[in-house]
């Protein structure tokens, strides 16, 4: 898998949960950009399914959300043990 790495600077996935989930094994990623759209599709394969690779990861960018609610999140592999955040009241709307 990493020769993959080193022949491509960039590598989009859309819709290939299992290459999604090999490359978070293998730890083949440095920033991994998230598109959410508000809608309920039903059953299928979760993305960060059992058995991920336990990953930190740092926003590195502001969130971006469209008039339609689709949300734009950007995170880049970052260092330490995971955890989890804190969402202090300035950082929760009312």
């Amino acid at each position: 898998m990493s020769e993959l790495r080193d022949r491509h600077a960039n590598i989009h996935v859309i819709g290939s949960l299992d290459f999604v989930q090999t490359l978070f094994a293998e730890r083949l990623f440095d920033r991994l950009t998230l598109w959410v759209y508000p809608i309920l599709l039903g059953g299928g394969k979760k993305v960060f399914a059992d058995g991920v690779v336990l990953t930190n990861l740092r926003l590195i960018k502001p969130v971006v959300a469209s008039p339609k609610g689709a949300v734009l999140q950007r995170y880049a592999l970052a260092d330490g043990t995971p955890g989890v955040g804190d969402m202090s009241a300035s950082d929760q709307e009312a």
